[in-house]
This record gives structure tokens, sequence and C-alpha cells, in this order.
């Protein structure tokens, strides 16, 4: 299932999704059914060309990112924060580079943010999690060495290298935060899976969102920050993954609860 989830979610992102469109509509070209094949590569070529724009991108993904503000740090709140939790991220275990290079954007913003916080908070555990995915070191171990390189004590890290997916990090977690002070570290566009994922499960954690991509500028911007650029395709295919993700969490709730009536 886990397998079949991550091949079916990457066929169903923009790029090959929009690719797949185009060359069907190039074999009914061939096939001599002009006007369907023309439709279909128009479709996907101005798909993709406004997927490829600031504006549509972030349209598509501060939905996203504005359901949680960022966590003000406040050690004055009379609640402490215990635990500070990483969720895992994509990684490259490759030996030959520096250890945060080892990490994906997402990975390095997150722990990053998670030993910030892990210093602002110094009673707190760091619970760092992700698995290896073939590679030689888990994202949970990786963390766990960044975190260790920026200060934190051993002792105060909690490696999960289990964990494959979120759902997996939300079940994996929440019997570890029972009746604690909990903060989640994730991408912000991410948090409104995660949060969803680890409610469900019975936890209760504070969201502490970082890596916003949808970021406004006070000055004027050049007209050519709105022709079409990879980065921006990059932030359309993010969002378009979260509510893929969010679709399938929507669909086996669904199951779920038919299966129970």
């Amino acid at each position: 299932m886990f397998l079949a989830k991550k091949w079916l979610g990457s066929l169903l992102l923009p790029l090959p999704l929009l690719l797949i469109l185009g060359f069907f509509g190039l074999i009914m070209l061939a096939r001599q059914h002009r006007r369907s094949g023309s439709a279909l590569i128009l479709l996907s070529l101005t798909a993709l060309l406004l997927l490829s724009t600031r504006p549509v991108a972030n349209r598509l993904i501060v939905p996203l990112e504005s359901q949680y503000p960022p966590h003000v740090i406040n050690t004055n709140s009379g609640q402490p924060v215990q635990d500070i939790i990483v969720l895992g991220a994509a990684q490259v275990a490759d030996l030959s580079l520096p250890l945060l290079s080892q990490l994906g954007n997402a990975g390095l913003i997150r722990i990053t943010e998670g030993v910030r916080l892990a210093h602002a908070y110094p009673e707190a555990r760091l619970i760092v999690s992700g698995y290896a995915g073939g590679e030689g070191r888990s994202s949970a171990e990786l963390y766990g060495a960044v975190a260790r390189a920026l200060g934190i004590a051993p002792s105060r890290l909690l490696m999960l290298p289990e964990p494959k997916d979120t759902a997996e990090e939300a079940a994996a977690i929440t019997p570890l935060i029972a009746g604690r002070r909990a903060l989640l570290v994730t991408s912000a566009s991410h948090m409104p899976r995660a949060m969803t994922l680890f409610e469900s499960e019975g936890a209760q954690p504070w969201a502490a969102p970082v890596g916003h991509h949808a970021k406004e500028s006070n000055a004027a911007l050049p007209l050519y920050t709105y022709l079409p650029r990879g980065r921006y395709l990059e932030r359309s295919e993010i969002a378009w993954h979260e509510y893929l993700g969010l679709g399938w969490q929507w669909l086996m709730g669904g199951i779920n609860t038919t299966q129970h009536k």
C-alpha cells in the first residue's frame, strides 16, 4: 500500500500528469483525431504554463501555509514545552558531502527550526523521525547528527528511524507525548495534514510551521518575477502534493467510517 500510494502520488503530480496528458494528445493527433489531440496538448501546455507562474503557485499554497501561525517563543507562559517534534523529510546520505548537504531543503529547514526551539526550551526533548528510504542513514539519524553538531546534548534526543510517512510518525509519536506539551515542527504547507493525522491519533501538539514558500515583499516586484519559472512550478507541485494527501486522508477516513458501520 505504501509503495502503491507513492507511485500513484508521483504520477498525479503536475509535471508527469500534464506530460502524460500532452503525450496522449500527440497520439490522438497521429491517429487523425486532430481536434481532440490539439485540445489535450493546448490544455496541458496552458496548465503547465500557469502552474509555473508566481501568482498561481502562491494562490495554491497560501491556503495551506496560512492555517497555522508561526510559533512565538514564550518561556514565561507557565506551560513549558516538554517535547519538540521534527517530522522527517527526503535526504540523501552521501558521506562524501558535508552533513547539512545530505538533507533536502525541507529537512534542513525543519531540523534548523527544531534546534532553534530546543535552545529556547532547554528542558524539552527533541524528537526526530523519518526512515532511510533506501539510503544508508535515516532522516532521524541525520537530524540527530545535525542537532548534536549544533549543540544539543545527546541525552535530549529521541530518534525514531522507522516511520515511513506522516501517518506512521503520528502513530509512533502520539504515545510518547501523551499528557505532555509538545511542539510539532514541519513545513508550513504540510502542517494542516500533519496536525489532522496527529489529532486523529488523539494527540494535540502545538503547531510550529516553518519553511514558508509564499512570501510577500514590501518592495515593488519587477515584471520578470511574473514570468514562468521552475521554482514556481515546484511550489505548485508542493501544494498539489499536499492537496492530494488531504484528499487521500479524507478518502481513507470515509472508507474506515464505512467499514465500522
